[in-house]
């Protein structure tokens, strides 16, 4: 067979082993994949291996075989260490979100704690009113009376991960006693409803009012049925003493507004709660200039709800099932192609938590035992240190109105009642 003669030498090549190394990094780099496949196309060309191979075929197959072979190696070198590391990313990624789902069955025994401490069937260290519910919600890692997870627990919500009622992990009010209450007895305020501008439908913004899907799995699961329908004795005294400081905070008011200052009773400005700008861009901008404003805010109003709603929720589940979900997954069908989208994806990656979930539970346990830190539950916005909190009962409306409240009954000004 005739063989092609050699290739001449490029002096912009690599004449040694450091040589080569150095180029190879500085290619790695810059993203060099000509430089990396001209290396890799030269070296495979001056290996009498190569050429031995090659003999059998046609003569000419050799260049196009070198620069394919060279193309491939040189995109493993650019494209592989970043995938390796996006998938190991992706591997962390599961496992942080399982520990941090596994909050979820702490919140829950919270819940159920403040739903019998209201009943006033049992008492709780340190907790003197409601409100501090709401404060453990947000740092249940350093609740002091909080009973650890157990291995149960585990197994339920890995059951629950795996199930149709499984709902991904958001930013729920978990300790909002008063709002689930309300839902659950029909009184819930559904009035702005069908004015939001989020991009979600009326019954989509209503679950966020209910009971978060774990705990309607927890109930339902164990048998013992919610324990919100307890009667909130203790909620119901707070309102008394809450009702007493608000009459006289209006009785105030209006002795203000007898004496002509007005300026104390006046009403927030409608503005700060209006999801709609364009009364007031019609109000104060310049008429010849409103025109292209509106259809500029309209756009982007309209973005908004694309971005924000059902829609963007289905884009992203669908990148996140195409990503992670190596097997066939089943997609039901819908009469709505975005709603079964989010359904299917929700549903695969319930399944990949919890896969991991145990697991995960053994490391943050083997962590607590030798005093390492663990992986807390998911914050959403500024969370301050614990340390740092002022647990003073004057700092927040609800304990600083029960104990004017109290004042006004001629009672001491505490929470023992």
């Amino acid at each position: 067979m005739e063989d092609l003669p050699p290739a001449p030498a490029d002096p912009t090549m690599p004449d040694t082993p450091e040589a080569r190394a150095a180029y190879i990094k500085e290619a790695q780099t810059k993203r060099d994949f000509t430089g990396l496949s001209r290396l890799f196309e030269a070296e495979l060309l001056a290996q009498p291996a190569f050429a031995e191979a090659m003999e059998p075929y046609f003569v000419q197959s050799r260049p196009h075989v070198a620069r394919m072979y060279a193309n491939a190696k040189a995109g493993a070198y650019i494209k592989g260490p970043m995938l390796l590391k996006r998938t190991g990313a992706r591997f962390l990624e599961v496992r942080e979100e399982a520990a941090h789902d596994l909050w979820e069955i702490q919140q829950k025994k919270l819940f159920d704690l403040q739903c019998r401490w209201r009943a006033e069937q049992i008492t709780l260290p340190g907790v003197r009113h409601t409100e501090e519910f709401r404060q453990w919600e947000k740092y249940p890692e350093h609740c002091p009376w909080l009973p650890p997870i157990t291995a149960d627990e585990v197994a339920l919500y890995e059951a629950y991960l795996r199930s149709d009622a499984y709902e991904p992990s958001r930013n729920w009010s978990w300790q909002a006693y008063d709002t689930f209450r309300r839902t659950a007895e029909g009184s819930g305020d559904d009035a702005d409803d069908d004015d939001s501008d989020d991009g979600y439908t009326t019954a989509e913004r209503r679950a966020y009012r209910t009971l978060p899907a774990w705990y309607r799995y927890h109930d339902e699961a164990t048998g013992a049925g919610s324990l919100l329908a307890l009667p909130d004795v203790r909620g119901e005294k707070e309102a008394y003493y809450i009702g007493l400081t608000e009459a006289d905070k209006a009785e105030k008011l209006a002795a203000q507004r007898a004496r002509g200052d007005m300026a104390a009773s006046l009403p927030w400005h409608p503005f700060i709660s209006s999801s709609d700008c364009s009364p007031y861009f019609r109000q104060f901008e310049d008429p010849a200039e409103l025109p292209r404003l509106l259809r500029w805010y309209e756009a982007d109003r309209a973005d908004v709800r694309r971005r924000q709603g059902y829609l963007f929720e289905a884009t992203h589940w669908i990148e996140r099932a195409l990503e992670d979900q190596a097997a066939p997954w089943p997609i039901a069908a819908h009469a709505d192609w975005r709603l079964a989208v989010i359904t299917a994806g929700q549903r695969a990656w319930g399944h990949r938590l919890a896969e991991v979930l145990a697991e995960v539970w053994q490391e943050q346990e083997q962590n607590r035992a030798l005093g390492l830190s663990v992986t807390g539950p998911k914050v959403y916005g500024d969370r301050k240190p614990f340390e740092e909190l002022d647990w003073a009962e004057e700092e927040t409306y609800q304990p600083k109105f029960i104990l004017r409240g109290r004042e006004l009954a001629g009672e001491p000004r505490d929470f023992n009642f």
